[in-house]
């Protein structure tokens, strides 16, 4: 451990201190400490000697300092938007660079009022509030980008390269040390994520490789039926590689070659030159035989980016596991749903009766909700939740593709259309769902039909879209976009609008007064589901997140990690610097050197690299015709495709 300097130190315990006020605050028990002797004999002082401590070296260093947090701010909670030309935005500034915000005029050096960015920050406008899933900068966080305005508005730094550079042979003598101590069987069923291309890249910052640790764990106990939240081990020293026991996770060696079976980024390295790296490779080769599989690790940004998205999330989570889905077969003018799956098959495993609980006589309650707009879709919407068990809960949604008659839930309350409806005469006709349930380790599983029922990979863009692009376009999909949406769990809908403006009387009135509860019930339901889904999520991902021992985990300040992994993956091109960071090599140039000789490269259109501020696409670097782009580039540096 490294030795601190009095300024460091009385900074970091000056942290310590602000955030026991401002939890004081919140919590409204600062007029206790005010009337106590604590305020004298040891608030007071305690201020005093800050402000005093090791001053000269604070005050010198500010604006540098300032310029770094404030950096890091903006960076978390607006970049996502903010981030140049082309931004979602529409906006041509990029908050990662001081001289684009003062150019574009919205940050005015020293004068923080008439700076639009700040103000904006200050009166809640910014992240929108129709994005509720965003998470909010702080009152502090906020006054730090003011005090950095008001300073000059200092250059924001650009990270510093990680030291040191950590190579495909480091990664594999880590994954070959923790291996060979394992037990027969724990090699069968242990398996690895590794972060090191994104350690290795300067643009990636610390904020966001926790985001991918936690991101890593998340996305694995949200594709779990195991009673118990599964947290992976890092095995090396920079924590950028990580163990998991798959098995503990309810997963077989069948969920783990369909995800071999998707990668684009394996390789070999049998032909490599380097001879350490072939020694490394062939004994992890030996030692790994027993495990039967072809590859043991892959990168954790792929997997978060692509395992939460059709296809492979429906095979991880359903047709793996599915008893009924396990025994149907493959239908192979369905590649979309060769299973045909439907939203019968979730609710016979999970034990949930529709029907029975809606029409018939011996169901559970139901709890529904309806309103005319949400922030979701662009018509009307209906929802209601069942009761799987204690604790654990199947919510189902209504959506409606345009303002049909039957789709007024005011005039039509009492649907689906369903021979063992008695009021049918009173049923609306919807056009698909959303449907929403806890899994055994109280994490939430997703999925999205049409309204016979079978399984969608998307909803239509008519009803529903994402002006974030989470998945890579607007598209709203099963698995992804539903996680970075329910970043709390699930969402208080708008005020429920059926119960009092419904036009039915007599049964039809009773039936619609037993189904739409006064909105304190849906509120107190709501508040019950995200309290247990919170619990599972801090589980998860708290001990990847959060900086000191013993902080919570605080949902409307934290980012959703799996959908800003997500959205740098699938979102941001690779330069040249990127793609050096993906295949091993720590020099850019030694890639450029290669790029400009090899006529193969240049074949493949790879040459757009050399060019000042070249990029490609992430989807280029992946597709296939045989190998990926990014195996055939390989190829050229003596690395074999896998």
């Amino acid at each position: 451990m490294r030795d601190f300097t009095q300024g460091e130190w009385s900074n970091r315990i000056y942290r310590k201190f602000r955030r026991m006020i401002e939890a004081l605050f919140l919590e409204g028990r600062m007029q206790d400490v005010v009337q106590s002797n604590v305020l004298r004999r040891f608030i007071v002082p305690l201020l005093f000697a800050f402000s005093l401590a090791d001053q000269k070296t604070v005050s010198a260093n500010e604006p540098d300092v300032l310029a770094q947090q404030a950096g890091q701010i903006l960076n978390r909670y607006c970049s996502r938007c903010h981030n140049g030309e082309g931004s979602d935005s529409g906006y041509a500034f990029n908050v990662r660079n001081t001289e684009s915000l003062v150019g574009e005029g919205v940050v005015v050096a020293k004068d923080a009022a008439s700076s639009q960015l700040y103000r904006d920050l200050e009166n809640g406008r910014m992240p929108p509030k129709n994005q509720p899933h965003l998470p909010k900068p702080s009152p502090a966080e906020a006054l730090i980008v003011k005090n950095w305005i008001e300073a000059g508005a200092a250059s924001i730094p650009k990270p510093e390269k990680r030291t040191p550079f950590v190579s495909i042979k480091d990664n594999l003598t880590a994954i070959q040390g923790h291996f060979s101590k394992l037990t027969g069987a724990q090699r069968r069923t242990t398996r690895y994520f590794t972060l090191t291309n994104l350690w290795n890249d300067s643009s990636v910052d610390d904020d966001h490789l926790r985001n991918v640790r936690a991101g890593l764990s998340k996305v694995l106990n949200s594709l779990s039926w195991a009673p118990e939240v599964v947290l992976p081990e890092a095995v090396d020293e920079h924590g950028i590689v990580y163990a998991v026991d798959i098995s503990k996770l309810q997963w077989t060696s069948e969920h783990w070659g369909a995800l071999v079976k998707e990668y684009p980024y394996g390789l070999s390295y049998g032909s490599h030159p380097d001879r350490e790296l072939k020694k490394v490779d062939d004994a992890l080769f030996a030692i790994s035989a027993s495990s039967a599989a072809a590859r043991l690790h892959l990168r954790a940004d792929w997997f978060i980016s692509t395992a939460t998205k059709p296809r492979l999330y429906h095979k991880l989570l359903y047709e793996l596991v599915l008893p009924d889905l396990i025994e149907r077969k493959d239908d192979p003018t369905l590649p979309a749903n060769p299973k045909k799956m439907t939203d019968l098959d979730l609710e016979k495993f999970l034990g949930v009766d529709v029907s029975e609980n809606l029409f018939g006589t011996g169901g559970k309650s139901v709890v529904r909700s309806g309103f005319t707009q949400s922030g979701i879709s662009g018509q009307n919407r209906m929802l209601e939740v069942h009761e799987i068990s204690k604790e654990r809960y199947y919510w189902k949604s209504y959506d409606f593709l345009a303002s049909t008659r039957e789709s007024i839930l005011s005039e039509f309350p009492l649907g689906p259309v369903n021979a063992k409806n008695p009021l049918s005469d009173f049923a609306f006709r919807h056009d698909g769902g959303e449907m929403i349930f806890t899994l055994p380790n109280g994490m939430q599983g997703y999925l999205l039909a049409a309204a016979s029922g079978l399984r969608l990979d998307a909803g239509p863009i008519e009803i529903v879209g994402d002006s974030l692009r989470t998945s890579g376009t607007q598209a709203i999909v099963t698995g992804l976009s539903c996680i970075a949406c329910h970043r709390v769990g699930m969402v208080e809908p708008p005020n429920d609008e059926i119960r009092d403006f419904a036009s039915v009387f007599g049964s039809a009135r009773d039936r619609v007064e037993q189904l739409y509860r006064p909105k304190e019930d849906m509120s107190e339901l709501i508040s019950s589901i995200q309290g247990a889904f919170k619990k599972s999520c801090e589980q998860a991902t708290a001990s990847f997140l959060v900086l000191e021992k013993g902080q919570k985990l605080e949902f409307d300040r934290f980012q959703e990690p799996v959908a800003e992994v997500s959205r740098r993956f699938l979102l941001e091109p690779l330069n040249i610097e990127t793609v050096a960071c993906e295949l091993d090599e720590s020099n850019p140039e030694t890639l450029l050197s290669v790029l400009k000789k090899s006529r193969t490269l240049r074949g493949l259109g790879l040459n757009v690299l050399t060019r000042d501020n070249g990029v490609i696409k992430r989807d280029a670097w992946e597709s296939r015709r045989g190998f990926s782009l990014m195996q055939e580039m390989a190829r050229e540096l003596s690395f074999g495709p896998l």
